[in-house]
């Protein structure tokens, strides 16, 4: 099952309510995200959603779009994505 969301000016915990209503079975998300809330970028975050949420996942895609620079930000959050639970699912 494959699943495409398009969320604009959410917070990231209003987007787990919402995606955790999905079928269980998710083999593929794709979403694109305007917003504010870099916890979007919070590799942890994502890894405990999968985790507990969608077992089954094998693809992410994400694309996050953000008006504001705050580049400082974003390098620690995307840090996160290296991890090893990231990298085996490359």
């Amino acid at each position: 099952m494959n699943k495409y969301f398009v969320t604009y000016e959410s917070k990231f915990y209003e987007f787990e309510i919402l995606i955790k209503k999905m079928d269980s079975k998710l083999k593929v998300l794709r979403a694109t995200v305007q917003s504010q809330d870099i916890t979007f970028l919070n590799a942890h975050r994502w890894k405990k959603l999968i985790l507990e949420s969608f077992p089954e996942l094998k693809e992410l895609y994400l694309r996050y779009i953000e008006n504001y620079d705050r580049e400082d930000e974003y390098s620690v959050e995307l840090d996160q994505f290296n991890s090893s639970f990231w990298i085996e699912r490359k």
